[in-house]
Order: C-alpha cells, then structure tokens, then sequence
C-alpha cells in the first residue's frame, strides 16, 4: 500500500511542479522531483494516459514539452525551437489569424502542417468544394468567426450593414458554409498555379543535374542492397522493429552499417547501426563498434543473428551506456 501511495504522491508533485513552471521537458521535470528521467518518463506517460497532461507535437531538442490545459499559451515562449520556416510561418499566422490556404505559398503550406500547436487546420464547405484555413491556436470562436467573415465576405460581422443571415453564421462555425465563390478567385488561383510553375520550372533548370546524379546514387545503393542477401535481411529485420535507416554506410555480404533512428521514451535517438553475420560477436566486434560510433559521434547499436561469447558479455556490462546489443531470432 506504501508503494502505491509513494507513486502517485510522484505523480501529483509532477502536476503540481508543471502547474508552477508551465510546459516542461522531462529532464527539467525529473529534476524537479528527484528522480531518474526513466522513472519521470514513466510517470508521464501514465498522467497522459490519464489525460491529466498534454504532450506538444513540437520538440525542444529530442524532447516533447508537458503542460496543464490551459497552458497552451506559454508554449509561444518555445518557439525560437522551430526551424526559420516554420518560425515565419507561425508570425505570419499570428499576425493575420486566419489564412488560406491556396492562397500561400508551398512552402507556408508546409511549415503550417508541421507547427500543429499553433496552426489549426479549419475546413469550410463553399458549394460543391472546400477550403482550408489555418486557424492561430489562441483564437477563440468569436474571433475565427468574425476572421472567417472577413476573409470570404470581404468584411467584419460587426461592421456588416447587411447581415448575414443566422443559417450562414452558424455554418461558418460548424465548418459547414456555402457561399458563391469570388468572380476573380479563379483568376488568382490560374495566377498563383502559374508562379509556382514557373519556380518549380526555374529551381529544376539550374538543380537538372544534381538531381540526376542523386537519383543515380539512390538506385545504385539500392540495388545494392537488393543485391545482398544479408542486407536484405538486416533491413527486414529493421523494418519489423520500427527502425528507420537514415543512410547506409556499409553493405557488405556479411557486414551492414547504416545511421538508424528509432524512436525512445524522450523522442527520437539516432543509433549507429552494425551487423556482421557472425556465430559468435567478441569483445573486438563491440569495441570497434563503439570506437567508430564515437567518430560520429553517435552511440553504437550492434546487432547478430549470433550471440555474444564471455568477452563479449563482459565488455557490454562494462561499456553499456555507449554501445547496445540484440541477438536477432532466425
């Protein structure tokens, strides 16, 4: 029963910690409490199970922030963590509220999707078709209708002589308006489809042949890679633990190296990724693994479809935090 109370006294000081400072990452809250970040992360996940907590799309480091609802607001204090995209597309939401989405640029189009804390995706019917826009996160109901009203009527509701009618308003809020389009809309549509066309045209012409070279590369390796048997199944077996591979180094017929991510309890890690075809990995196997890791600057992650012998084993307890092994199941 001690138990049990010790625990989810762990779990209200968390609370009570994340109501004082606003969104946290878990080191902060681990320190907060005085505990190791693998049991911190555990509790976490339990008050977000709970729905206690909420967990940002956005990352500061490696790591998610926690926050109380209600804190949405303080989250802006992170955004110089953004990339420079995704930081002007997120003032230029701020300053206007609503956008539409057509009428941006590809890129803006993709920094919004990626900010998902502070650009919420708002779809409105209008006749047989609809429109998306991007919603400032901190707008009110109130206001993404009066913004809305604005940007399809071409005026406020509450400077609006003519009213709209009741029917049309609620809509608006429902996502569910029906409305004449514009008589030049799709003339700036034809417009804005024609200056993408023609940047997409120009950064083709000068990139031709980069591109070309790139694909070249692309297809080599990966016939390399179908070209080895023992590759293959390295990457099956990579594919079945939700591993992904970020580059392949080596590809050898009983040798694969790659730079993997893969996702942990605080976000993503990237791993440097070894596989020999081996009976039996020693001691020599992990400690270059790791001598190679370290140039990358990278831990190391070795795996076998053999097992490890007594030097091998000694040298893993030893060197643990730098290097993991998994002995994988033919």
């Amino acid at each position: 029963m001690l138990i049990v109370q010790n625990h989810q006294q762990q779990k209200d000081r968390i609370l009570s910690l994340i109501k004082a400072r606003g969104p946290s990452l878990p080191v902060q809250i681990a320190k907060g409490i005085g505990v190791e970040s693998l049991f911190a992360g555990a509790f976490l996940s339990e008050l977000y199970a709970e729905k206690k907590i909420k967990i940002s799309d956005m990352k500061v480091g490696s790591s998610p922030l926690y926050y109380l609802e209600g804190q949405e607001e303080q989250l802006e204090k992170f955004v110089e963590h953004l990339n420079a995209r995704e930081k002007e597309a997120f003032f230029v939401l701020k300053r206007e509220k609503v956008l539409e989405d057509n009428s941006l640029e590809p890129v803006v189009r993709v920094a919004l999707r990626a900010i998902k804390d502070f650009a919420i995706p708002v779809k409105i019917k209008m006749n047989d078709d609809s429109k998306l826009f991007w919603k400032y996160f901190l707008l009110s109901d109130v206001e993404m209708k009066d913004a809305l009203n604005t940007k399809i009527f071409g005026v406020s509701i509450e400077r609006k002589e003519e009213k709209v009618e009741q029917k049309v308003v609620e809509k608006i809020i429902e996502n569910e308006i029906k409305v004449e389009k514009k008589a030049s809309e799709a003339e700036e549509q034809k417009e804005l489809d024609e200056k993408v066309a023609k940047k997409i045209k120009k950064e083709k012409s000068g990139e031709k042949k980069e591109k070309t070279k790139i694909i070249a590369k692309i297809k080599n390796k990966e016939e390399s890679i179908q070209d080895n048997e023992f590759g293959k199944r390295i990457k099956n077996y990579l594919f079945s633990k939700d591993i992904e591979i970020l580059d392949v180094l080596l590809d050898k017929r009983t040798e694969f190296i790659a730079k993997t991510r893969l996702d942990m309890l605080f976000g993503k890690q990237e791993f440097l990724l070894f596989a020999k075809d081996k009976k039996s990995v020693n001691d020599s196997d992990l400690m270059s693994a790791v001598q190679k890791a370290q140039i990358e600057k990278m831990p190391a992650l070795f795996v076998s479809f053999g097992g490890l012998n007594k030097k091998g084993e000694e040298y893993l307890k030893e060197w643990r935090n730098l290097i993991k092994f998994e002995k994988i199941k033919n």
